[in-house]
C-alpha cells in the first residue's frame, strides 16, 4: 500500500516538505476488524497539535508511520459480520490507500457523496449546527466567527443566518479570495490582526483562534456576550495551549464562555439524526452552501494540509485518492 508518513516534525506551520510517501506492506484484517480501501481524506487543523514529540493533546504522532486522520472508504475484506464487501464507512483511516480498523470504530456511511460525510452530513457539519444551538441566536445581534472562511466556520456561519436572518455576522478572512467568499455569504469579512472594526459590540463569538486575537476581541464583547472556545489555531504548534483570556473581563461584562468538542454530543443519537437530516434539507434546498475543495492523489495531502495554516481556499479541504477515480 501507499501511504504518506510523518518525516519530521514541523517547526511552526506544517510544511510539504515535513511528509513522504512511502510503499509500506498491505495491511491484513484480523478477527473482528475490517480492511478498507480509503478513498477521500479529511483535511483538518487539529491532527497539527500531536504532530511535536511532546504532544498537549493526546500522544505524539510517530515519526515514519502514516498520518492520523479521517477518512471515507469502501470496505474490501471483513471480519466483522456488522459490515460487508463493498460498505462505504467512515473512520480515523490515516493518510494511507489501505487500513485495518476494529468494526467497532468504523460507521457505515447511507447515502450522499463520499465527501459530504466528511463535510456538511459528517463531524464539520454536526460540529458548526451544535456549536449554533449553544449560541442559540436571534435578530439583531452581532456574531463573530474566527476563522469564518473554512469548513465550520463557514457553515456556522450559515446555520447562524437560517436560524436568525437578522443576524449581522462577521468572520475572518485571509486574502481577497476568502474575504471574497464570506462576502458572497452575507458575512461582513474582518482581518484576524486587525481590532474589531464593528460599529457595535459582539454578543457571539465563535473562537477557533485564540491568543492574541482572542484578548483583541473580548474587549470589543457586549455585556453578557456568549462564547463558545472551538480551538487555538494560532498556536497548534506550541508545547501546550496558549495562555490566554481575561478573567476582569469576563466577570465585569459577565460573559458567558465555554470549550466545544463534538465527542460530548455524539452520544445523543436522536439529536445527531435530528441535525444531520436538518442539514440534508438545507444543502436540498440552497439553505446551505457547503463549498468543498477537492485535492487529487495521496501526495497532495502535505499541501492540501500545509495550506490550512496559511491563505487556504474557502470551505473543506478533501483529498480524494487514485484509487477512488
Amino acid at each position: 500500500m501507499r501511504a504518506l508518513c510523518l518525516s519530521r516534525y514541523p517547526q511552526g506551520d506544517p510544511r510539504p516538505e515535513d511528509f513522504v510517501l512511502r510503499e509500506l506492506p498491505d495491511p491484513v484484517a484480523g478477527e473482528g476488524e475490517v480492511l478498507v480501501k480509503v478513498t477521500h481524506l479529511s483535511m483538518d487543523p487539529l491532527p497539527r497539535v500531536r504532530m511535536q514529540p511532546q504532544s498537549p493533546m493526546g500522544p505524539a504522532m510517530q515519526l515514519d508511520a502514516p498520518v492520523e486522520g479521517r477518512g471515507v472508504g469502501q470496505v474490501v475484506a471483513s471480519n466483522d459480520p456488522a459490515f460487508a464487501i463493498g460498505d462505504r464507512v467512515l473512520g480515523e483511516l490515516g493518510w494511507q490507500s489501505l487500513s485495518v480498523l476494529p468494526g467497532d470504530r468504523l460507521t457505515r456511511l447511507e447515502g450522499g457523496k463520499p465527501s459530504q460525510h466528511l463535510g456538511a452530513l459528517g463531524p464539520t457539519g454536526l460540529a458548526a449546527w451544535f456549536v449554533t444551538e449553544r449560541l442559540a441566536p436571534f435578530d439583531e445581534q452581532t456574531l463573530l466567527v474566527a476563522p469564518a472562511a473554512g469548513a465550520v466556520g463557514s457553515l456556522v456561519c450559515q446555520i447562524a443566518r437560517a436560524r436568525a436572518p437578522g443576524l449581522k455576522i462577521y468572520g475572518t478572512s485571509l486574502g481577497a479570495r476568502q474575504q471574497g467568499y464570506l462576502e458572497a455569504l452575507g458575512v461582513n469579512a474582518v482581518v484576524p490582526d486587525g481590532e474589531w472594526p464593528g460599529p457595535d459590540g459582539i454578543d457571539l463569538f465563535v473562537d477557533g483562534v485564540g491568543g492574541a486575537f482572542h484578548e483583541r476581541m473580548i474587549k470589543a464583547l457586549n455585556p453578557r456576550a456568549r462564547v463558545v472556545l472551538l480551538g487555538f489555531v494560532s498556536a497548534y504548534g506550541d508545547q501546550g495551549p496558549p495562555s490566554y483570556g481575561n478573567a476582569s473581563a469576563i466577570l465585569l461584562k459577565r460573559l458567558r464562555m465555554e470549550g466545544f468538542l463534538l465527542a460530548d454530543y455524539m452520544q445523543d443519537e436522536a439529536a445527531v439524526a435530528v441535525a444531520r437530516g436538518q442539514i440534508a434539507a438545507w444543502l436540498e434546498d440552497g439553505t446551505l452552501r457547503a463549498t468543498e475543495q477537492v485535492h487529487h492523489g495521496l501526495a497532495s495531502a502535505a499541501t492540501a494540509f500545509a495550506g490550512l495554516f496559511k491563505e487556504s481556499p474557502p470551505g473543506k479541504q478533501i483529498v480524494e485518492l487514485e484509487e477512488a477515480e
